[in-house]
């Protein structure tokens, strides 16, 4: 079983080149206010890892970002990590 893979996008950081879009039309778009990035799917499938990767690798502004989902809390009873020491 793999990890679950997460997209994140700086939108403050992309200049709206779009090659993202062009990589992987169905996980990414762009705004029509001021063309940065939308990502339209929140997790990453395995069917759609390697285009993902090649858009990360191409955006000229280094916006995205490919991301392990972290796992939520441990317990009920305190926050994730906690020793309870």
């Amino acid at each position: 079983m793999g990890t679950e893979l997460r997209i994140v996008a700086d939108r403050a950081r992309c200049v709206g080149a779009g090659q993202c879009v062009l990589t992987a039309p169905e996980l990414f778009d762009q705004s029509e206010e001021d063309g940065t990035v939308v990502v339209l799917a929140d997790e990453v499938g395995e069917d759609d890892l390697d285009q993902v990767r090649e858009a990360v690798h191409i955006c000229p502004s280094g916006a995205l970002a490919l991301k392990a989902r972290e796992a939520g809390p441990l317990s009920a009873t305190g926050p994730a990590g906690h020793s309870g020491t």
